[in-house]
């Protein structure tokens, strides 16, 4: 009969504690290209009147990829149950029943429960070898024999399996995000309606009103193709002090322009984007809302006509 040795707490948690680190430098790796390219583009459009993504970029061709780190999270134990922690602290995930390893399927159903890792690590102290993860998918954590424990030929087949559920299952719990991100969508105005004089009207109200304080860039248009109602109106406020640095000023800021700017147009005649840019030689800070009707009001509004 073959003794399976289980691991004790130390060398578990060393491995839950790695597999974390490791596994999250690898997801990190994956959203690296996302966060270049949207840096990138809040630099370039900083200061001028091409629209910011409000929301924080769940879309997108490299969202996408960035999923990939996170469905590689959950599956780390999918090649003959071992990840990097466990390889490095010696250990090996096999069939609680059989005492053979674990296929990738049972892994992945293991890992499901990170996402509670505080929990998973709390009865790891009292249950080294069967933490909750491995109690659900009927695995456990063993000391690697590879003389007593038959080791198998890696499946591509079989990991493809885990890997295609993990990334299913995070496109699932992310289609909430999406939905939210969408009412943050770029407003698509009509080019051709641009309208030049009254730009320039209410570059002279900010200035008259407020030029001491700041100058305005002003771009007023007449129509926005999801409502034929509205305006789309896109101002830069550049700042001749750094109002931005303190909550309590910018607040005051928020409010005196956003009074200056309704004044001549009321809320929910508009929608539209309002930056506001301190610079100076060595940095710029910038500070972006939406202004006039939100996009509730604005289909709301066309649906009323």
């Amino acid at each position: 009969m073959i003794v399976q040795h289980n691991v004790n707490t130390a060398t578990r948690l060393g491995s839950m504690i790695l597999d974390h680190f490791i596994m999250t430098m690898i997801a990190t790796v994956f959203f690296i290209p996302m966060m270049i390219v949207n840096i990138s583009k809040a630099l370039n459009a900083s200061v001028t009147h091409e629209q910011e993504d409000m929301g924080i970029g769940f879309d997108g061709p490299l969202f996408y990829v960035s999923l990939v780190g996170f469905a590689l999270y959950f599956c780390k134990d999918i090649i003959k149950g071992r990840s990097l922690g466990k390889v490095i602290t010696k250990t090996q995930i096999v069939d609680n029943n059989t005492g053979q390893v674990a296929s990738p399927l049972k892994c992945f159903i293991r890992n499901i429960f990170c996402v509670i890792w505080p929990v998973e690590v709390i009865i790891t102290l009292t249950s080294p070898s069967r933490r909750l993860g491995d109690r659900v998918a009927g695995t456990k954590v063993i000391t690697y024999d590879p003389i007593n424990v038959e080791q198998p030929k890696f499946n591509i087949a079989e990991a493809i399996v885990p890997l295609v559920i993990s990334y299913g299952l995070l496109l699932l719990l992310v289609l909430p995000f999406q939905a939210f991100e969408s009412t943050n969508a770029k407003v698509k105005y009509v080019e051709s309606s641009f309208n030049d004089a009254e730009s320039k009207v209410l570059e002279k109200l900010f200035a008259d009103s407020l030029g001491q304080n700041l100058t305005a860039s002003v771009k007023v248009f007449d129509k926005i193709e999801e409502n034929k109602n509205l305006k789309y109106i896109s101002v830069i406020y550049t700042l001749k002090e750094n109002y931005l640095e303190e909550e309590s000023r910018k607040g005051q800021l928020n409010q005196i322009t956003d009074e200056l700017l309704y004044s001549k147009y009321p809320r929910i005649t508009f929608i539209g984007q309002a930056k506001y840019v301190f610079k100076t030689s060595g940095s710029m800070e910038i500070n972006t809302k939406q202004i006039g009707a939100n996009v509730n009001e604005m289909y709301y509004n066309e649906a009323k006509e």
